[in-house]
Order: structure tokens, then C-alpha cells, then sequence
């Protein structure tokens, strides 16, 4: 059965490319200011994590700014690392005529599962400068299990 013939489509007359001008212009805008958001403030803080895992354990970096160390909780359950924290902040600037006052708040929390071997009793960890980083070190002799799976054709 042949395929119907197919006609291409002839382009928006400018009449048409005119009517909608103001509205792509305002569609342009809004992505425009949209773009002007910092994404983490508006649907919650996620704070950037670096994870390394060496012979002797695993490393993880997180930046953390504005936050001291009594604000971050660190816990260790079956595994899985849990790094929570939390943060408050409060500006109240006053000047000739006007005052602004705002106030931030906002928590966290960061999982990820640790490679077996990890001693969770002695994990370790340091605030300085805003970042975070935590030493997880792995048992002596642990060593992760590798097994070769054969490929069948068929």
C-alpha cells in the first residue's frame, strides 16, 4: 500500500509571526528571570559532595558555608551514611527611611551507602572554612569481593 504524499508546511504568514511576538518576548523574559533564581534556595539546599574510596577507606568533602559544626549531624545506620544539617540566618539592615529584615532557613540531608569493610565506629570528621570533610577508614585487610561472571551466547 503506497504512503499517502505528504505536503510541506507553508511558514506563518507575518501577520501571525507579529501576533505572537508580544507573547514569545514575554516568555523570553520570564525564563529570562528565571534564570536569575538560585535553584538550591528556592526547592531546598542540597550542598555539593565529593566521595573518594581508597585502600585505606572512604573520603567525602561537602560544602558547607555558613554553617558551624554544632549545626551538622553525621550518623551511621546498617551501612549507610547520613550527613544532615541545618541552617538559620537573620539580616536586619537599617538605613534613612527604611528597614529590611529577612530571615533564611533551611536543612539538608545527604545519604549514601558505604562500601562493606568501612569501620563505622571510627569515622572522623572536620568542619574548616565552610567544607566538611569526613574519613571513613576500612578494617585492615578489607577487601571487596570480585566475581568474573561468564558470558553464554545463546
Amino acid at each position: 500500500m503506497p504512503l499517502p504524499e505528504t505536503k510541506a508546511l507553508a511558514p506563518a504568514p507575518r501577520a501571525a509571526a507579529s501576533f505572537f511576538a508580544p507573547i514569545q518576548r514575554e516568555i523570553d523574559r520570564v525564563f529570562a528571570d528565571f534564570g536569575e533564581f538560585n535553584l538550591p534556595d528556592v526547592f531546598g539546599p542540597t550542598p555539593r559532595m565529593d566521595v573518594a574510596e581508597t585502600d585505606q577507606g572512604v573520603e567525602l568533602s561537602l560544602e558547607l558555608p555558613g554553617l558551624s559544626a554544632d549545626d551538622v549531624k553525621i550518623a551511621v545506620e546498617d551501612g549507610v551514611m547520613t550527613i544532615s544539617g541545618e541552617k538559620k540566618s537573620e539580616t536586619d539592615e537599617k538605613a534613612k527611611g527604611y528597614r529590611v529584615v529577612e530571615r533564611r532557613y533551611g536543612s539538608f540531608s545527604r545519604s549514601l551507602r558505604l562500601p562493606q569493610g568501612v569501620e563505622a565506629d571510627k569515622v572522623k570528621a572536620s568542619l574548616k572554612n565552610g567544607v566538611l570533610r569526613i574519613e571513613a577508614p576500612k578494617a585492615p585487610g578489607a577487601v571487596g569481593r570480585q566475581v568474573t561472571v561468564p558470558v553464554h551466547a545463546g
